[in-house]
């Protein structure tokens, strides 16, 4: 009976911590039956470094341990942890020895299970099995027992099946096209003989657009009514895919294509009524909302509304991808729209966008850096005052204002070939002027002359030597990542605690800087994302692929907290205390801090440099 008594009590203390919160009651029983306790003075080894695997699995009851590197000759402080803390679990991620050296720091009771009914109790559980991972190697494609489906991971094709499309030839009369509509209550049909090439995809909204606009003569050919060819996607697109699609390219439905050409075989067509029922609030409501828009007040609710929708389907890291490039879909058109309402002169200027908005990174309503640049001749005060405009009209659109490196308008807004001049005296003398404007080689066009950005952004492009990237590369020295959490603070490689975790400063900033580096090595930084500047370094250096794919998904992992906290809380996510952050929150995270420091050393060393 007491024996009994202990198990439960075993038990009711691993179930108030991960992995084993979402194990079942028999199988924390039947694991907690066969356990041990062990109690640890302070500065006892409860680990060696290099030892061979135990037989057991540890679980820290209480007191604290930290984890040493000893191979390299100094020690190393690489981890501190507390109760509930896992130990011995290495043998998990193909190590073959002990990584740490495990010393108490307290007293420590710890209790000890054996491996083979760790692995029969717990191990059997996906979930508990991606948080063992996590300890070992960022795990961005971790989700929460019970988690919707990621609309990155589902197919498009899957919402409508692979039924007979409802079609009509080109040639048949709109009478004829809106009957076929309406007999087979479909929201669209395909303009185009079976087996042939489609020209179009007709909506019902299309028809009542034609209607509404007077209309004409309903035996004429459905043919007049087509004014693009159809918006197609590949077999294997997924939902995201399709609603970043829709939204970009304004329409309310795409054809799946063999292909994914215009000339390939239409398999089925998606419209946006089909992508409703995953939504309370869908992407193209909100694309319309902030289009038609007519006062600040219209396109906040729209901001507010793109936000409650980011929050309830980031469901973890892997959902990053598609959201951030919906944030900034929206964003931008929220931008512009705002543009237009104050006057801005789009036909000879453009609004530009920095930061982490420039990156198409930005999931809260951080607001964008914003800069502009006009053509030759045009008139730079009227320009500025504009701009002004659009800069104080962001606040009124609900956007959090940041501290803005740029904000002086005289140098936020001028013309081309002052911005090019600006570009080669800053790659020309980098040692004094590279650091400061680093940040300028995230800028993207968001509005108005496109063309002035995209001849700047190429002329800076081609002006990038060796020297420019060596200093940038070193400079990326300047942010580290802190080493763990412990209890409600972060550790930094000293030892010292704190209480806020400066996510932007440690994490995102470090991750930015060296994508930044080589996105310049590959000559394709502008308009492009972090872990686009990624995959360019991996297709530059395919033997440090493991280390970049890695940092991607770090990357992911920074970006989903800072999303899922900055929103909750009403921030940029920039600060946050780590009492937010769940235990595999905090797990992945400190994962994540040890490929920064891989990443940050590997770029640091620049003998790569060589090797372009």
């Amino acid at each position: 009976m007491e024996t009994a008594a202990i198990g439960h009590r075993v038990a009711d203390f691993l179930k108030q911590h991960a992995p084993f919160n979402a194990i079942d009651e028999a199988d924390l029983l039947a694991l907690a039956g066969g356990g041990r306790v062990r109690f640890y003075e302070p500065n006892d080894y409860v680990l060696w470094q290099g030892e061979p695997h135990r037989s057991h699995v540890f679980v820290i009851q209480q007191g604290t341990v930290s984890l040493w590197e000893e191979m390299a000759g100094t020690p190393m402080l690489r981890d501190v942890r507390g109760a509930g803390d896992l130990l011995g679990v290495e043998r998990y991620h193909d190590a073959t020895a002990c990584l740490y050296t495990v010393r108490s720091e307290s007293e420590v009771v710890v209790y000890a299970f054996a491996a083979t009914d760790f692995e029969a109790c717990v191990l059997e559980y996906p979930h508990a099995v991606r948080f063992v991972e996590a300890e070992g190697r960022v795990t961005a494609d971790y989700r929460a027992a019970g988690a919707r489906v990621d609309l990155s991971a589902l197919f498009l094709q899957s919402l409508v099946g692979r039924g007979e499309l409802p079609r009509c030839a080109p040639t048949d009369s709109v009478a004829d096209a809106a009957r076929r509509l309406r007999s087979s209550r479909a929201e669209a049909l395909v303009v185009g003989e079976a087996g042939q090439r489609a020209q179009a995809v007709l909506t019902a909204d299309r028809l009542l657009q034609w209607i509404t606009d007077g209309g004409g003569d309903p035996g004429q050919p459905v043919a007049s009514l087509v004014d693009r060819a159809p918006v197609t996607v590949p077999p294997d697109a997924t939902v995201a895919d399709g609603l970043l699609t829709m939204g970009t390219e304004d329409v309310e439905a795409v054809a799946v294509t063999d292909d994914g050409t215009p000339a390939g075989a239409v398999q089925a067509v998606v419209t946006r009524w089909d992508l409703a029922p995953l939504f309370g609030d869908t992407p193209h409501a909100l694309l319309d909302a902030a289009r038609t828009a007519t006062t600040t007040e219209g396109l906040r609710r729209v901001n507010q509304r793109t936000r409650a929708l980011i929050l309830d389907r980031l469901d973890g890291a892997a959902s990053v991808d598609w959201l951030t490039r919906l944030a900034g879909l929206v964003d931008g058109t929220i931008l512009a729209r705002l543009a237009e309402l104050v006057g801005f002169d789009a036909s000879s200027a453009a609004l530009l966008v920095g930061g982490a908005s420039g990156r198409m990174e930005s999931l809260t309503a951080a607001a964008p850096v914003l800069l502009a640049v006009h053509a030759e001749g045009a008139s730079g005060a009227a320009i500025r005052e504009q701009f002004q405009r659009v800069h104080e009209g962001l606040t009124e659109c609900g956007y959090i204002p940041q501290v803005d490196p740029f904000q002086d308008a005289d140098f936020a807004v001028t013309s081309a070939g002052d911005w090019k001049d600006r570009y080669r005296a800053w790659i020309g003398d980098p040692v004094q002027q590279a650091y400061q404007v680093r940040s300028l080689f995230d800028v993207r066009s968001a509005h108005g002359r496109h063309s002035l950005w995209h001849d700047i952004a190429s002329a800076a492009t081609g002006m990038v030597t060796s020297d420019f990237l060596y200093l940038l590369a070193n400079d990326c020295l300047d942010s580290l990542p802190p080493l763990t959490f412990f209890e409600d603070a972060v550790v930094d490689s000293s030892g010292e605690h704190a209480t806020t975790f400066r996510l932007e400063h440690s994490a995102l900033t470090p991750l930015v800087d060296v994508g930044r580096v080589f996105g310049l090595a590959a000559r394709d930084v502008f308009g492009r994302a972090t872990a686009d500047r990624f995959a360019g370094a991996r297709a530059l250096l395919p033997e440090q692929d493991a280390i970049f794919r890695e940092a991607a998904d770090t990357l992911r992992i920074v970006l989903w907290q800072q999303g899922r906290v900055g929103i909750t809380e009403g921030t940029a996510g920039v600060e946050l205390p780590p009492a937010l952050l769940s235990r595999y929150d905090r797990r992945s995270l400190k994962s994540g801090f040890r490929s920064i420091r891989r990443l940050i050393e590997f770029t640091a060393d620049l003998s790569w440099l060589g090797r372009l």
